[in-house]
């Protein structure tokens, strides 16, 4: 049976995950300063500060890079660690009370040490949907905040008291200006950037006529499978990286796996 790794994590705008070649360093021995604690399933985070030193025969390397190159589980894993380090990151106080949060090692978590109560993490759930139209052209769109020529599926935030199909269909509508006819959920990714839960989906328009929002969103067009390709090969365009549920889902419609 696999021992559960110990994963070192600097939190932060850009975290990063300590490295020995190329597996996860099991930090046996944290740089001073750091707040170890269980998250669960025998996981545990080693979260150093920003600036430590990594110990001789291992480096720090970039979580967005490092998790392409990780099995499911040691990836899995390395999610749930990023996702708490980035929480304690911006959330060192009881939403409550104020009291500092503090590792509870009885529940693998977090309590706070004032009332002695569970303190979860926050995660943000967010909806990204595949749209397609009645000729099975998929729906890619260039966000403003996304580098120059990375087209990926309309995503946002679901807001409170909302739920994950009114926010595929807001969603939309609000960035692209179509409405869906149909929508089926398809699966989630923890995205701990920095504290994220994806959910995606997939969704039939009513119609094809893009009305981008000019502001979120900069351009969007529908394309056809030669389309995308040839778009590929050009440079013309790009996706976002293979491991995101994003990737996951365009490849699946590129592959004729997704229907709605």
């Amino acid at each position: 049976m696999r021992t559960p790794p110990r994963i070192a994590v600097v939190p932060g705008p850009a975290p990063a995950l300590l490295y020995r070649g190329a597996q996860l360093d099991d930090a046996a021995n944290p740089p001073p300063g750091a707040e170890v604690a269980g998250v669960g399933d025998g996981i545990v985070a080693v979260i150093v500060p920003v600036g430590a030193e990594a110990p001789d025969g291992t480096h720090w390397v970039a979580a967005r890079h490092a998790l392409a190159d990780l099995d499911r589980a040691t990836g899995a894993a390395a999610l749930r660690v990023l996702a708490v380090a980035n929480w304690r990151d911006r959330g060192r106080y009881c939403p409550a009370c104020g009291a500092p949060v503090e590792p509870d090692p009885a529940r693998a978590g977090w309590r706070c040490s004032g009332e002695d109560v569970p303190v979860f993490p926050r995660t943000d759930p967010c909806v990204i949907t595949a749209v397609l139209d009645a000729a099975d052209r998929l729906l890619l769109s260039h966000a403003a905040n996304h580098p120059p020529g990375l087209h990926t599926l309309v995503a946002g935030f679901v807001e409170a008291g909302e739920s994950l199909e009114d926010a595929v269909r807001r969603e939309t509508l609000e960035e692209v200006g179509l409405e869906l006819v149909a929508l089926r959920f398809l699966r989630s990714q923890p995205w701990p950037f920095p504290g994220s839960l994806m959910t995606s989906f997939v969704a039939r328009a009513r119609g094809t006529t893009i009305r981008v929002d000019a502001h979120e969103i900069t351009s969007a067009a529908w394309y056809t499978r030669p389309e995308l390709d040839r778009a590929l090969a050009t440079s013309a365009i790009s996706l976002p990286m293979p491991y995101s549920v994003a990737r996951q889902t365009i490849e699946a419609w590129r592959a004729g796996a997704l229907s709605c």
